[in-house]
């Protein structure tokens, strides 16, 4: 292998040098070839392999995607508060805009029950799924809220019951009850901590 000599080494180091040899205004194809050559100089003074050595790598295997990280949620017993606040509004009407006690939406049931154990939460389902750490329906503990999705904005949200259930204020025309959790456009759960 070609060792440079001390005196190239400097030279290819030496900016003023770098500069002199890769003025475009007077010729820009010599500019360019100087300023590559240049930069290959250096890359070697110090010891580097060369550019295009590097551009054959190994196929590498697709990239693993990241591992779901495990959220702190709330405690045992601040669940149970705000699932027994939700229970206790079963049968109270669906009423778009609704925030108790006489009638709810969905968000607004979400809201007042997490109020009533102490926790304060946005008034609007997108606001609220923005809250908490996001996790997916497999991984959804009893006290996250669900929330659904057309694939952006979110659009319904729900108190995870556990085992497959739920309880919600469901739309126009419902009313406030525990139900199956149904899957169409479900986009995960939240966590609050």
């Amino acid at each position: 292998m070609y060792e440079p000599r001390h005196h190239e080494q400097i030279k290819a180091c030496r900016t003023r040098i770098v500069k002199r040899q890769a003025r475009p205004d007077q010729n820009p194809a010599r500019g360019a070839r100087a300023l590559t050559t240049a930069a290959l100089a250096a890359a070697l003074a110090v010891g580097a392999a060369p550019a295009a050595a590097h551009t054959a790598q190994a196929p590498s295997s697709p990239p693993t995607p990241p591992a779901e990280r495990v959220h702190q949620s709330l405690s045992d017993s601040t669940v149970e508060q705000v699932i027994d606040a939700a229970e206790s509004q079963a049968g109270t009407p669906y009423a778009w805009g609704g925030t108790g006690p006489d009638s709810f939406d969905c968000s607004g049931l979400v809201q007042w029950a997490f109020g009533e154990a102490g926790i304060d939460l946005p008034r609007v389902t997108h606001d609220q799924v923005a809250r908490g750490s996001k996790v997916s329906y497999e991984n959804a503990q009893r006290g996250d809220i669900l929330y659904w999705s057309d694939g952006g904005y979110a659009y319904h949200v729900a108190i995870y019951l556990g085992d497959g259930r739920m309880i919600d204020a469901p739309n126009s025309g419902g009313r406030v009850g525990e139900r199956d959790v149904y899957h169409a456009n479900l986009a995960g759960a939240v966590r609050l901590g």
